[in-house]
C-alpha cells in the first residue's frame, strides 16, 4: 500500500534545498466543495457552509437536504447546470464526480433515463440465446441473473457472491456461452484442481460434450515441457486448470502459445497485489483474453487498494487516471516521509455503486435465503498429486475383498481409517491454507491427533488466531473457548474434534464447516455439523467432506451412507446424504474415479430436482 515518494528534479534530496520561498497557498479561506455519487442517480455536495452554494442548491429542480447530515443531493440530471453555476464562484474550491463516475452514468447526467450505458444492449435473453436449456435449468433463478449479467457485459466480470451461492456453476455457465472462443483457461488455489475438472465434466459434459480427455490439470512445472502436453503449433488443451503457483512458475512458457479466449480466475482477490509473482504473470493472460470472469467471495471492499488489480484485470480503462488516482478518491492516500499509504479507504459507497454498474455483482446470502436449502453437503475431491496413497495401497487391497456389513467390524478398517490420516495430510493441510486467504470464520473437524496437530502448526505458522477442543481440554473451558471464537472477529478458525467437540458447544459464528476426516457413524457426523447449523443461526450453512481417493474414505463414505438409509427408513432419521453435491465424473465414466463412493450416489435428472436440492458449487 505504500510507493515512494519521487525525489526532486535532478536527484536534490529535500535536506539540501535549504531556505525555500513559501508558495502562498491560494486556497486558504476558500470553501472546499466535493461531489460524490451516493446512487446509481443521484449525486451529493459534501461543503461547508457558503451563501452562494446555497443559493444554487435551492435553484437546482431536484434539490434534497438532509437534515440529519447537512448535507445536500441531486439527480445526475442536476451535475452540469451545477458545475456551471458553481465555477462561477471564485471562492469555492469544486471536486467534481470521478471520471470514472462520468462515463458510466454519462446518459443520466445527459438527462436520458433508462439504464447505465454498460448496461444498454439487447433486449433479447442471452441465457435462451447462448445456453443449452439443460444448463439454464440446472441453475437457481438467482444464478441465472448472475449469468445473465455476465453475458450482458460482454463475458468480463467480477462475480462476488457470497460463499456458497454458485460462483463455479455461474461462472463455467458464463464460459460456456463463449464456447466458439475457446481455449479456456481456469486458475485456481492448488487444492481444487481437481474439484474443477469434475464441475466442468458435471455441468458442461452433457450440454457441450465435454469429455475428460478435453481437460488438463496442471499438477508440475515439468508437465510443460513435455512434447505431448502443449504444443505451441497446436496451442493448448480445450481447458486446462492449473493453480496460481504453477501460473507464476510458467508463465514464460505459457507465453510461448496462442493466448486464451475465456479465463476464469477463481479466488481472484489472490491477486491483490500488482507486486506479487501470480499477479504479474497473471495480468498479460487477462489483457489478452476476450472474456474474463473473476470469482471471489470475498471482494476486499473495505481494503480498496486490494481491489484494483481486479478491477484492471476486467476492465482497464474504468479508472483512466490510474492507481494513484483511484488511491486519492478511494483509499484516503496520504502523503508520509516515506512515499505514499493508500492503505485505508474513502467514498467507499460510491465505489461500490460504480462497480456494480460497470462489473462487478455480489449478493450475500441474506439476499437470496428463501431459495437455499438451510444445510448444504459437499464432498470435496483432495489433489490426488498430494495424497501418498502408495504407501497404503497394501491395505486397500485387504479392504477390498471384505464384505460392506463386515466393514465397521473389521480391524484392518481401523487401521486403514488411522493410516488413511496420514497420508492425507499435505493435502489437507493445501486446503485449508487456501481457505485461510477468502479471511472467513470456519470450523474443522478431525478425528486422530496427528491430523489435529498437523493443521493446528499450519494455523500457528500463518499467525492465524483459533481455537482448539480436544479430549484435553477442560470442560469447563470449553464455553470460555466457544465464545472467544463467536465474539472476536479475529478469531477465524475453530479446530474441533469430531468425538470430544461434536456435541454440546455453539459456534454459529461460522458458516462453513469443514470434516478433514470421516467417522464411520453418520449420527457423530451430523451432530457435528450442527455446531453451526442451530437455533441463532442466521444463514446458511456450508458443509464440506474433504475425501481422497484410493484410501479408506471411499469405504467409510459408503458406510455412513449405507448406515444413514437404514435409520431413514426406518423412520428414526430425518437427515440424507443422498443430495450430497459430489464433485465426480460422467456417469460413463464411473469406473475411472472414486468407484466405492460413486456406487452410493444417484443420478437425479435435472427435472426431478427442486431448487432447495440443487447444490451450491
Amino acid at each position: 500500500p505504500y510507493t515512494r515518494r519521487p525525489e526532486p528534479s535532478g536527484g536534490v534530496k529535500p535536506t539540501q534545498l535549504g531556505n525555500q520561498p513559501k508558495i502562498p497557498d491560494r486556497t486558504k479561506g476558500m470553501t472546499k466543495a466535493t461531489c460524490v455519487l451516493i446512487s446509481p442517480d443521484r449525486f451529493q455536495v459534501q461543503s461547508g457552509y457558503h451563501a452562494g452554494l446555497t443559493l444554487i442548491f435551492n435553484a437546482l429542480p431536484s434539490h434534497r437536504y438532509d437534515h440529519r447530515s447537512r448535507k445536500w443531493d441531486f439527480l445526475l440530471s442536476d451535475y452540469n447546470e451545477f458545475l456551471t453555476k458553481a465555477a462561477t464562484l471564485d471562492d469555492v474550491q469544486l471536486a467534481g464526480l470521478s471520471s470514472a463516475v462520468v462515463s458510466t452514468f454519462k446518459s443520466k447526467i445527459c438527462g436520458k433515463t433508462g439504464v447505465t450505458d454498460s448496461e444498454a444492449g439487447s433486449t433479447t435473453d442471452p441465457l435462451t440465446e447462448k445456453l443449452p436449456k439443460a444448463l439454464v435449468e440446472s441453475l437457481m433463478p438467482f444464478q441465472r441473473d448472475g449469468v445473465r449479467l455476465g453475458l450482458q457485459r460482454g463475458g468480463r466480470i467480477l462475480l462476488a457472491d457470497d460463499m456458497g451461492l454458485g460462483k463455479t456453476l455461474q461462472g463455467l455457465a458464463i464460459a460456456a456461452a463463449f464456447r466458439s472462443e475457446w481455449p479456456l483457461l481456469i486458475v485456481t488455489p492448488s487444492s481444487v484442481r481437481f474439484t474443477w475438472r469434475e464441475q466442468i465434466l458435471r455441468w458442461l459434459g452433457g450440454p457441450l460434450n465435454i469429455h475428460r480427455s478435453d481437460i488438463d490439470v496442471v499438477c508440475s512445472a515439468r508437465a510443460f515441457t513435455t512434447d505431448d502436453y502443449l504444443n505451441p503449433r497446436q496451442g493448448p488443451s480445450l481447458i486446462t486448470v492449473l493453480s496460481y503457483d504453477l501460473l507464476s512458475r510458467c508463465a514464460a512458457k505459457l507465453s510461448e502459445f496462442p493466448p486464451f479466449g475465456v479465463v476464469i480466475m477463481d479466488e481472484s482477490h489472490f491477486l491483490k497485489n500488482f507486486k506479487t509473482a501470480r499477479t504479474k504473470a497473471a495480468m498479460p493472460m487477462l489483457k489478452a483474453a476476450k472474456r474474463v470472469i473473476l470469482l471471489t467471495g470475498t471482494p476486499a471492499l473495505s481494503r480498496p487498494v486490494e481491489l484494483f488489480p481486479q478491477i484492471t484485470a476486467v476492465r482497464p480503462s474504468l479508472f483512466k487516471g490510474g492507481f494513484h488516482e483511484f488511491g486519492l478518491r478511494y483509499c484516503a492516500a496520504k502523503e508520509n516521509p516515506w512515499g505514499w499509504d493508500y492503505s485505508g479507504c474513502s467514498n467507499m459507497q460510491e465505489l461500490q455503486i460504480i462497480l456494480e454498474a460497470t462489473i462487478m455483482i455480489r449478493r450475500v446470502k441474506s439476499d437470496v435465503l428463501s431459495q437455499l436449502p438451510p444445510k448444504r453437503r459437499e464432498v470435496v475431491i483432495l489433489d490426488p498429486s498430494l495424497i501418498k496413497s502408495a504407501s497404503i495401497k497394501h491395505l486397500e487391497c485387504k479392504m477390498s475383498a471384505v464384505e460392506l456389513k463386515a466393514l465397521e467390524k473389521h480391524g484392518e478398517l481401523l487401521r486403514y481409517f488411522k493410516e488413511t490420516s496420514r497420508v492425507k495430510l499435505s493435502a489437507v493441510e493445501q486446503y485449508v491454507s487456501d481457505l485461510l486467504e477468502a479471511d472467513r470464520k470456519f470450523i474443522v473437524f478431525a478425528h486422530h491427533v496427528e491430523m489435529l496437530d498437523a493443521i493446528h502448526r499450519l494455523l500457528d505458522s500463518k499467525s492465524v488466531r483459533f481455537i482448539r477442543i480436544d479430549g484435553k481440554t477442560p470442560s469447563d473451558q470449553r464455553q470460555v473457548v466457544c465464545e472467544r471464537f463467536q465474539l472476536e472477529e479475529a478469531c477465524k478458525v475453530a479446530l474441533l474434534s469430531i468425538t470430544a467437540a461434536g456435541t454440546g458447544i455453539n459456534l454459529t459464528a461460522a458458516t462453513l464447516v469443514v470434516f478433514a476426516e470421516l467417522f464411520w457413524n453418520p449420527g457423530i457426523l451430523i451432530q457435528a455439523e450442527d455446531r453451526a447449523y442451530r437455533i441463532g443461526q442466521q444463514d446458511s450453512v456450508n458443509v464440506r467432506y474433504l475425501l481422497a481417493e484410493g484410501t479408506a474414505d471411499d469405504h467409510i463414505w459408503t458406510l455412513v451412507k449405507t448406515k444413514l438409509d437404514v435409520l431413514t427408513r426406518a423412520g428414526l432419521n430425518q437427515e440424507s446424504f443422498e443430495n450430497v453435491d459430489l464433485t465426480r465424473a460422467q456417469a460413463s465414466e464411473a469406473g475411472e474415479f472414486f468407484p466405492s463412493v460413486r456406487r452410493q450416489f444417484s443420478h437425479p435428472t435435472q427435472s426431478s430436482r427442486s431448487t432447495s436440492e440443487r447444490p451450491s458449487l
